[in-house]
């Protein structure tokens, strides 16, 4: 896996580089200090995750990144995680969010996940968010539908949902848009969102 770091502490860098390299050491981990270096790595290095310091003024690259490599997964390094933070990031794709005070196997555990296609975000925040929403919109779906947003949440590409329920990816499609049309949302990882939050809800109502 090749890991792009953007940080603009470089002693931070450097301690996460070799811990990582450590525990990962089939990994290779580059590291940009601000967005034009990033830039220029991403135009000339083959990077498979993107791992972004959030406490930067990093609004401005997300947009570019979802645009112009939006099959590259982000995941954010962020000080503390509230969820006023979380739901601003969440609208921006992010793949994944750690906090920097994480170990580094939890942390490796994250980006490996997240490099598979799982959708990494921090339980507590998933708890606290949206239950009323949630329990109003994904409770509405068809029991197909909502047997589509479990597997997406879980990473499922449209083929391997479509292999999982025997349906063609071109019917996972149109299961997804309406999925989105009735959850309001713009994206896989908004819908993932709502999916973990409905279902947090009722394990702890349960």
């Amino acid at each position: 896996m090749n890991i792009l770091m953007i940080d603009e502490l470089p002693l931070y860098i450097h301690g996460m580089k070799v811990e990582l390299q450590r525990i990962m050491p089939e990994s290779q981990v580059i590291d940009a200090n601000n967005f034009d270096q990033a830039c220029a790595l991403l135009s000339n290095e083959s990077v498979d995750l993107i791992l972004l310091d959030g406490d930067m003024e990093c609004a401005p690259l997300l947009p570019l990144l979802s645009r112009e490599y939006p099959r590259i997964p982000v995941v954010l390094m962020l000080r503390k995680v509230t969820g006023k933070v979380f739901s601003f990031y969440l609208k921006q794709n992010i793949k994944g969010v750690l906090t920097r005070d994480q170990p580094v196997d939890k942390i490796s555990q994250i980006l490996k996940m997240v490099d598979a296609g799982i959708i990494c975000f921090p339980e507590q925040i998933a708890l606290s968010m949206d239950k009323k929403d949630s329990d109003d919109t994904v409770s509405q779906l068809s029991h197909r539908q909502q047997e589509v947003l479990e597997l997406l949440a879980k990473g499922g590409t449209n083929k391997q949902i479509g292999r999982q329920l025997n349906i063609s990816a071109g019917t996972v499609k149109v299961h997804l848009e309406s999925i989105f049309n009735r959850l309001q949302v713009n994206n896989r990882t908004q819908a993932a969102r709502l999916y973990f939050s409905y279902i947090n809800n009722h394990v702890i109502s349960e």
